[in-house]
């Protein structure tokens, strides 16, 4: 008989397991969509799993692979700090584009400068635009006992439809010849966030210097009281308030942190891939949403969000490189990202459960 036993304690090798296991499952049936989608399914999965080694230049494709999993990782690092607070933040992709209006609209509030030293204030402004969108449901959760959870994912499309007026009204590109798509004037190259390698335009620095806040606010996590305090809070607000923390103080935490990371991913992504803002449909990549499965298939912890960002960037990367070599098509991102997602949640459940047959676990 089988029946499913309660874990008296959780260790690290435990949640590892599921990640293998949700990991092995996204494969297998990653494989089985390919199967379904292409008249070659062991040259697409193979091709996937090694296209770095296949195309001339490495580099750039591991630079492709690389970037996508940055902005996963730091998105969903802050994520991660509101979902450890029992917090539902699911709008990072309108706090990452708001982060970038607000990050071109400090350039050109500064006068459309060329100097490097605009470059922090530029990121800084892309952080506060994130807070201050995330600012938002955290208000109205904590003064109007509003569900943060559907007020977040409404500001996503009111953030994207902000975007295209913008790029398409106010700050539109005043040239005679205007772009299709119409967006507006670019950012000067001097500051533009270079490749950090010459054969990896995908890869620059902004990446590099994005990792080490990624490791700051690790750090803060594990060696602070923000740590402390979000594992109080999740286990419930009695608990909180005997610890002496305020819920309310650690919902506006919760959200500002959050939407201050995406808001950084986003101005990062301005002034490193795109130099410009434009509608959308060509600026936002969803990487808000899927954040959200990082931030759960790494279950909740920095080291297990980035090695499941390095993981989704890879398979990215893999779905793009499959896109260009004519064995699949552009929907083969999203159907890896769903597998994910399910895989993620069913194995959830092997992190508080074990399978016990006829007693014997």
């Amino acid at each position: 008989m089988i029946t499913w036993e309660h874990r008296e304690s959780v260790g690290w090798q435990t949640s590892l397991k599921s990640i293998g296991i949700a990991l092995a499952l996204t494969l297998l049936l990653t494989f089985g969509a390919l199967w379904l989608t292409t008249g070659m399914p062991l040259e697409a999965f193979w091709q996937m799993l090694t296209y770095p080694w296949q195309a001339e230049r490495a580099l750039t494709q591991w630079g492709k692979a690389l970037n996508p999993a940055f902005y996963l990782s730091l998105i969903a690092l802050g994520l991660s700090i509101s979902y450890r607070a029992n917090v539902w933040n699911i709008g990072a992709e309108g706090q990452f584009a708001i982060g970038s209006v607000f990050a071109f609209g400090a350039w050109l509030l500064l006068g459309m400068p060329n100097g490097l030293w605009a470059i922090p204030i530029i990121l800084l402004s892309g952080a506060v635009g994130g807070m201050v969108w995330a600012a938002i449901p955290a208000a109205l959760r904590t003064l109007a006992n509003t569900n943060e959870l559907l007020v977040s994912l409404m500001l996503v499309y009111v953030g994207a439809q902000f975007l295209f007026y913008l790029s398409n009204g106010p700050w539109e590109m005043s040239a005679a010849m205007k772009p299709v798509p119409t967006r507006t004037e670019s950012i000067p190259d001097s500051l533009l966030f270079t490749s950090v390698f010459s054969q990896g335009p995908k890869l620059h620095w902004g990446l590099v210097w994005g990792w080490q806040i990624y490791l700051v606010v690790a750090a803060l996590l594990a060696f602070t009281l923000l740590g402390y305090r979000l594992s109080v809070a999740n286990q419930s607000k009695r608990a909180e308030r005997f610890a002496g923390f305020s819920p309310v103080g650690t919902i506006w935490i919760a959200f500002l942190f959050s939407g201050g990371l995406a808001g950084l991913a986003g101005g990062i992504f301005l002034i490193g891939d795109t130099g410009y803002l434009v509608d959308q449909s060509n600026f936002l990549q969803n990487y808000g949403f899927t954040a959200i499965i990082v931030a759960f298939l790494g279950r909740l912890n920095p080291l297990g969000i980035l090695l499941a960002g390095l993981a989704l960037g890879y398979l990215e990367g893999g779905a793009g490189w499959l896109q260009a070599s004519g064995l699949g098509d552009d929907s083969i991102s999203g159907i890896i990202q769903v597998i994910a997602l399910f895989c993620t949640l069913g194995t959830a459940t092997l992190v508080t459960h074990r399978i016990s047959w006829r007693g014997n676990p």
